[in-house]
């Protein structure tokens, strides 16, 4: 427990002691029996870094290149490619690497920040930077890393029955809007006993214990034993924004036409496309007004729909907004089948049933040797039926994701999963397999020969109008397309527009309209008949008597972007019910079948 104010008083008159002991004991006494009101929002927050970042500049002198960051001046590598490239490369002090490429000299490079895990998302990222240049011998940019930050939100609301003066039991639960993580703690109950706050789970368990430092002012707890301190202050709801939807309780007067950028999307107003505007206005006042009373609720952050080619409801909440990469979690699966569909339409991959093996040198290269996987080819992987033994929602097996990532005695995550032992022949068991998927990556690094952030954002970003993401990565810094990767709404949604146009964004050309059609046809049969494509989900909508057919890229919290190709519709959403699965089914089909289909039916 932490001491509470607590001083040392040095030598002095017995008279002056006298007097101020005595009015200290009876100024405690009083606040002792003072009421202390717990009850409101109380929220913590804190930065982990990293600390390097902003301008970096590129400087020529008579010893080569140098780099300057913060103050700091470390030394460039350069190499010329073999394809006439030229490769820039330095290294700041433990605290991340930089790798870029020029196409010639005196154009601009661009490349990746490389930065190491840290506290809140303990891997490593990746994140695009353009290097300009600034004169004479100079180039500058900027290095924006992935910021490691955490925001926990804990109400207490007294319990009906305990609501007198000086209440001491309260309901509560906690809300952690960059992970969720208060479904592993499932506080419900907390207990004020003295100087303490005890947070209980159902069975009555002390979970973590807040300790005063300011009563009914300001307490502090640590989630688990050794761990950080947080720091809880009660806020206003326009100081909670990662509790409620919408700093304000009042409904929204009007939906407002999405700002029009340089993004690539062109805007309009529901009206102006044909949606049914008041039902949709309905749903947005009915998220933004919402009043969170427990965990398993709506957690919704961001809601985007496109009509007829153009954007027409972009709607945030809890503090998110256009300009914030959200994490992708599992929806990132289906970039990893659109880079694909890319490799494929620029003749880099000849056949989606290329032999997986191939990519990397071999079956005999590996551990658990079986004619099985001689067998195996993209088409498995990324119709999650590779025949491994792998199963998501089977801790047992050795392929499981969370195994995978939690092992430290491999870090090659390519190595772990192609050492894996069969279980049956490719093409005859369906189960989802991340690690299985992810090995797409790795025969996209094999056959361009370039690392998978470069391959993305030349191929993928760069089209698509996407200069700011963060690339989730393998402990050995490779591009990780399992899911994960973080994009800014807007940006997300434009796979789907994609898709929706048959493979062009804008009169570009990224993927065919063959594998587009293979992409959302059914291949798999995972929860359901037929809901699996190649790694985008599928599902039927009942409106009015009429069945609608949708397919969608999903991840865990309820990161999702649904292809409506009768209606001509995107939809994207971005939640925070991370590990929830229940709930963000029940808020997806709600709002996809009461109020977003219906209103592009009527």
């Amino acid at each position: 427990m932490r001491a509470l104010g607590v001083k040392v008083l040095s030598a002095c008159s017995v008279a002056v002691c006298g007097v101020a002991q005595g009015n200290l004991a009876a100024q405690t006494e009083r606040q002792a029996e003072a009421p202390v009101d717990w009850e409101g929002i109380w929220v913590a927050e804190r930065s982990f870094g990293p600390d390097l970042k902003g301008p970096v500049v590129l400087q020529s002198s008579g010893d080569g290149w140098a780099a300057r960051i913060q103050g700091e001046s470390v030394p460039v590598e350069q190499t010329t490619q073999e394809d006439g490239t030229r490769r820039w490369a330095f290294s700041v002090l433990g605290q991340g690497y930089f790798i870029g490429h020029q196409s010639a000299a005196g154009e601009a490079i661009t490349g990746h920040w490389y930065q190491p895990p840290g506290k809140v998302q303990n891997y490593p990222f990746a994140s695009p930077v353009r290097i300009m240049p600034a004169g004479n011998d100079a180039f500058s940019g900027t290095i924006r890393p992935f910021p490691q930050t955490l925001s926990l939100n804990i109400p207490l609301m007294p319990e009906s029955g305990d609501s007198g003066d000086n209440p001491t039991r309260y309901r509560t639960f906690l809300r952690n809007p960059e992970r969720n993580i208060g479904v592993f703690f499932r506080v419900v109950t907390a207990t004020v006993d003295g100087d303490e706050i005890q947070f209980k789970n159902t069975d009555g368990d002390v979970r973590f214990t807040g300790n005063s430092v300011v009563p009914g002012r300001q307490f502090s707890l640590r989630l688990r034993r050794g761990g950080d301190v947080f720091d809880f202050t009660r806020r206003s709801r326009r100081g909670a924004v990662g509790f409620y939807p919408r700093r304000s309780p009042e409904a929204p007067p009007a939906l407002l036409q999405p700002v029009q950028t340089d993004d690539g999307w062109r805007t309009a107003s529901p009206a102006e496309t044909g949606l049914n505007v008041e039902l949709l206005s309905d749903m947005v006042s009915g998220l933004a007004t919402f009043e969170p009373t427990g965990l398993r609720q709506p957690y919704i952050h961001g809601l985007l729909i496109a009509h007829r080619g153009k954007l027409v409801v972009e709607e945030y909440f809890h503090g998110f907004d256009r300009d914030t990469p959200h994490d992708s979690r599992s929806a990132g699966k289906s970039i990893a089948s659109a880079l694909l569909g890319v490799a494929l339409e620029r003749g880099l991959v000849s056949s989606i049933d290329e032999p997986v093996y191939s990519f990397f040198g071999g079956v005999e290269a590996f551990a658990n040797p079986d004619p099985r996987k001689e067998q195996m080819t993209l088409r498995h992987l990324v119709t999650m039926s590779p025949g491994f033994e792998c199963d998501d929602g089977n801790s047992e097996t050795r392929g499981n994701e969370d195994t995978m990532q939690s092992q430290s005695e491999q870090p090659d995550w390519y190595r772990y999963t192609l050492d894996l032992p069969m279980v049956a022949e490719p093409g005859a068991k369906d189960a989802y397999c991340t690690a299985g998927i992810n090995l797409i990556g790795g025969a996209l690094k094999a056959k361009t020969g370039m690392s998978l952030p470069r391959f993305f954002h030349e191929s993928f970003a760069e089209p698509l109008d996407i200069d700011h993401y963060y690339m989730n990565l393998s402990p050995k810094y490779e591009g990780y397309m399992g899911g994960g990767i973080r994009l800014r709404p807007r940006d997300f949604m434009k796979l789907g527009q994609l898709y929706l146009d048959g493979g062009v964004w804008n009169g570009k050309r990224l993927v065919s309209e063959d594998w587009v059609n293979a992409s959302a046809a059914p291949h798999s049969s995972l929860n359901t008949e037929d809901d699996y494509g190649f790694a985008w989900w599928r599902q039927e909508y009942e409106v009015n008597g009429k069945i609608i057919d949708t397919y969608f890229a999903s991840g865990n919290g309820g990161q999702m972007t649904f292809v409506v190709p009768e209606l001509e519709l995107v939809v994207q959403f971005n939640a925070g019910n991370y590990s929830d699965g229940r709930t963000r089914g029940r808020w997806r089909d709600r709002l996809m079948g009461e109020f977003i289909l219906p209103a592009a039916v009527n």
